[in-house]
């Protein structure tokens, strides 16, 4: 379960044992842990030094990583 305070209460506990079901717990959530976490905090970082002020400057740069791909 997540450990949302909902599903922590007494009486949910309660009711999930006399169903005879298991629970199991996840762990903190921790971002340090979360690959896609740092993935778009390079990206963020990417994007804070591309800072284009030229319109025609930004058009090269997405004709030209378009057509990477």
């Amino acid at each position: 379960m997540d450990n949302a305070s909902l599903r922590k209460r007494q009486d949910t506990l309660d009711a999930l044992q006399a169903g005879r079901h298991t629970v199991l717990w996840f762990p903190p959530y921790s971002p340090d842990f979360n690959p896609i976490e740092k993935t778009w905090a390079w990206i963020k970082r990417l994007r804070k030094q591309w800072r284009l002020a030229d319109v025609n400057a930004l058009l090269f740069w997405f004709f030209t990583l378009v057509t990477l791909y």
